[in-house]
C-alpha cells in the first residue's frame, strides 16, 4: 500500500512511501485533506480524505488504526507516475507547479473520498469518489458525472472490499452558455447517508453560487436519493479497478452492460417558498440570509415517537417513521475577524466577507 507521507522540512517536497507505519515519534507525517466522518463501533471513528484518496481509521484518542487504500484506478497519475499533488505550487515554490495541472487518471484535483457513511449496524461501510474519475469523464465538469461507490465489510479487524457500484450524478444548466439547457454542468456530490432501508441521502449541488461568491443564485442543491437495487451492476473487477482501469468514455458514457443504482431527486434546498417562511433567500442581495455556497453534512435524527405522542404530532403518512435532516454548510473560513491559535494570530480572508456556518433542518418520513 502506498500514500503520500510529508517531511517536517517544508522545503521537501511530498513523496509516497509504504503505509507499513513504525510504532512511535517519526520525521514524517500523512498529510490528509478531511471530509467524511463516521463513528464507528466501540468509540473508533473513519475518516474519508479528497486528495489520496484514502480512508483511515482512528482510536477516539485520535490514534490511527488502520488505513485503507482504494483500487489502482482511483489513485492519481501524472506521466504515467503517481502524483498527489494540488493543482497549486507549494507556499515555499510559487513557480512549482505540477505539469500537467490536472491528474490524467485516477481522482481529479479536489474531487476525491467527498463522502463517507456506515450501514446502521456499522458492520460495512461505503465511501464515494466526488465526481467521476479523470479516465472516465473528468476533469471536465460537463462530463465527470460517472461517480463511483466503493463498499467495505468492517465486522473484522480488517476492512475487506466486498462491492463497487456506479451512480450517475445529475446535472444543471451551465449559466456561462448562450443555451444553458443544452450546456449542462455535473452537479458533484458532497456527502451521502445510508438510509435505515438500506437506501441512500446525496448531497448533490452546484458550486460558485451563494454568501460571498460571484454568483448569489444557486440552481441545483438537493438532498436526493439512490438505490442500489437487482438492476445496479458490480463492477468491482480486475478490469476496472486496475490502474487507468475505466467504466466509461471521456465523455462519461458509460460502457455497455454498466447500470447505475438508481437516482430519484428528493429535497430542494433552493426552494423559496419553504426559505421565505424563515427570512433565509436563494440568490439576490449577499446578506447574512443568502444560503451559503458549500453545503457538505447530513445528519439523521429520528423523532421522539413519545414527544409525538403528547404533542399530537404526525407518524407520517401511513405510519412511517418521521425524522430530522439536517444539513450544514461549509464557511470556508470566509471572515475578516478570525483568530488562530488560541487567540494569537489574527485572520481575515481577502473576500471582504463574513461568513456564518449554517444549517437547514427539514422533517421528513420514510
Amino acid at each position: 500500500m502506498w500514500t503520500p507521507f510529508f517531511s517536517r522540512d517544508p522545503t521537501e517536497p511530498p513523496r509516497q512511501v509504504s503505509m507499513q507505519i513504525e510504532e512511535g515519534t517519526s520525521g514524517r507525517r500523512i498529510t490528509m485533506d478531511t471530509e467524511g466522518l463516521a463513528l464507528g463501533v466501540g468509540g473508533s471513528f473513519w475518516v474519508s480524505d479528497e486528495y489520496g484518496p484514502y480512508i483511515y481509521q482512528f482510536t477516539r484518542d485520535g490514534k490511527m488504526i488502520q488505513a485503507i487504500q482504494p483500487p489502482e484506478a482511483y489513485l492519481p497519475r501524472r506521466n504515467g507516475s503517481l502524483s498527489f499533488s494540488a493543482a497549486s505550487p507549494p507556499i515555499y515554490d510559487p513557480e512549482k507547479l505540477p505539469v500537467p495541472e490536472d491528474t490524467e487518471s485516477g481522482r481529479n484535483n479536489n474531487q476525491g473520498f467527498e463522502a463517507l457513511t456506515l450501514s446502521p449496524d456499522g458492520m460495512e461501510l461505503f465511501v464515494m469518489i466526488q465526481s467521476g474519475l479523470n479516465q472516465e469523464g473528468g476533469p471536465k465538469k460537463k462530463n465527470r458525472k460517472q461517480a463511483r461507490l466503493l463498499q467495505y465489510d468492517i465486522s473484522g479487524c480488517k476492512p475487506r472490499y466486498i462491492h463497487e457500484y456506479v451512480v450517475t450524478l445529475p446535472t444543471y444548466p451551465d449559466r456561462s452558455e448562450e443555451d444553458q439547457e443544452k450546456s449542462r454542468i455535473v452537479a458533484s456530490q458532497s456527502e451521502i447517508h445510508m438510509l435505515p432501508g438500506g437506501d441512500f441521502l446525496i448531497l448533490s449541488r452546484d458550486s460558485g453560487s451563494g454568501h460571498g461568491q460571484k454568483e448569489s443564485r444557486s440552481v441545483y442543491r438537493q438532498a436526493d436519493i439512490f438505490a442500489i437495487t437487482n438492476r445496479t451492476t458490480d463492477i468491482k473487477s480486475e478490469k476496472y479497478d486496475a490502474a487507468t482501469g475505466s467504466i466509461a468514455s471521456d465523455k462519461g458514457e458509460l460502457k455497455d452492460g454498466i447500470e447505475p443504482a438508481e437516482y430519484c431527486e428528493f429535497i430542494d434546498y433552493n426552494l423559496e417558498s419553504e426559505l421565505g417562511k424563515f427570512g433565509l433567500h436563494n440568490g439576490g442581495e449577499q446578506d447574512k440570509m443568502l444560503l451559503n455556497e458549500k453545503w457538505e453534512s447530513l445528519a439523521l435524527v429520528p423523532v421522539d415517537e413519545r414527544d409525538c405522542d403528547k404533542k399530537g404530532c404526525s407518524h407520517g403518512e401511513g405510519g412511517l417513521q418521521e425524522y430530522f435532516l439536517i444539513s450544514f454548510s461549509d464557511n470556508d473560513y470566509i471572515t475578516q475577524d478570525g483568530h488562530l491559535n488560541f487567540g494569537k494570530f489574527k485572520y481575515a480572508d481577502t473576500s471582504g466577507f463574513n461568513l456564518d456556518t449554517q444549517a437547514l433542518v427539514f422533517r421528513i418520513s420514510f
